[in-house]
């Protein structure tokens, strides 16, 4: 490759140096006509990039390592000098929380200074800017400006007025012109050769660059075209095995249709009032009306008075679970 990149003027003129030159140009012209390899196979082919060590993304080539650095080179290849060592107290960074490392934005204030009581011209520095006696506030009312000033000019009526424009505004009006010397685009036709012309193209390259044939319409239709040579094709063995359903396991029984019938006096049966009185659903008023109700909530007498079976303190107790937990 380092022989490919060398300059053609200095190769002397004759018949060697000709075919030599002809001889490049063929290597050149296999090297652009390999395809672009892909980033994809680095993680097949290469090894696989660490980020964060000191190693190189590819080898260093002998000629490079054998290289002796400029002046130049070796003074970029100087570290920066660091000039807080030559003070310690100024090396040590505070401890910030917020600030990774850096000291803190806030002042520390002495305590001598917090005892300390201001001065008259502190005092009159911690006053804030006052107005001159002669200001008149005279904000105009904007309504999306919290009573500044709009941002959009106001037109004079005259300005909206006038039916002749000025020669500066004509001239601004007028859209951008192109250069001088700028040229469109050229329509560029490909001429065909002769040998390209004159070629049998294969039956392959013409069914190919048939168009695919559409039927008229925004949809197409639903029913898809099968092929002469797919309808006569015959299946191989496989392909009937999988196609075969799923069968049940031997001993199956499927489930039996079975009616439970009511008995006659089942249906001739009359419903006690009990039983009508249990049917009825139970009706509660609304929120609406019973928060103006102060007796909606109001405890009976009796389950006031009324005591919980030992029963009842028994389920209400929790059920312990675990191993090492001892059950009460």
């Amino acid at each position: 490759m380092m022989e490919l990149q060398r300059p053609l003027e200095q190769v002397p003129f004759s018949s060697n140096a000709e075919q030599e030159r002809k001889k490049e140009r063929r290597m050149r012209i296999l090297q652009l006509s390999q395809p672009k390899m892909s980033k994809a196979v680095w993680y097949t082919i290469e090894p696989r990039l660490v980020y964060g060590n000191q190693e190189p993304m590819r080898p260093l080539s002998s000629a490079a390592l054998n290289a002796t650095p400029s002046a130049r080179s070796i003074e970029l290849a100087t570290p920066k000098k660091n000039f807080q060592l030559s003070q310690p107290q100024k090396c040590c960074r505070d401890n910030f929380m917020y600030s990774c490392g850096r000291s803190s934005v806030i002042w520390q204030v002495s305590p001598l200074a917090m005892k300390n009581n201001a001065n008259q011209r502190v005092e009159e520095l911690a006053q804030p800017h006052k107005l001159p006696s002669g200001y008149q506030e005279d904000r105009p009312s904007y309504v999306l400006g919290c009573g500044r000033s709009s941002p959009l000019w106001g037109v004079s009526a005259a300005a909206q007025k006038s039916t002749q424009n000025s020669e500066r505004v004509n001239a601004l009006a007028e859209p951008k012109q192109t250069h001088r010397e700028y040229l469109p685009g050229r329509d560029v036709q490909w001429e065909i050769s002769a040998t390209a012309k004159n070629c049998n193209t294969p039956s392959r390259v013409e069914m190919l660059s048939r168009h695919k044939e559409r039927n008229e319409g925004a949809f197409r239709h639903p029913q898809w075209v099968v092929s002469k040579s797919a309808r006569n094709g015959m299946a191989s063995n496989r392909v009937q095995e999988l196609s075969q359903p799923k069968k049940l396991t031997d001993g199956y029984h499927p489930t039996r249709d079975v009616e439970w019938r009511v008995p006659r006096s089942a249906l001739r049966a009359a419903p006690t009032e009990r039983l009508k009185t249990l049917s009825e659903p139970i009706i509660r008023d609304t929120m609406d009306h019973v928060q103006f109700d102060p007796l909606a909530f109001q405890v009976k007498e009796s389950a006031l008075k009324g005591r919980v079976p030992n029963r009842i303190h028994d389920l209400a107790q929790p059920i312990i679970r675990g191993g090492n937990i001892s059950k009460k």
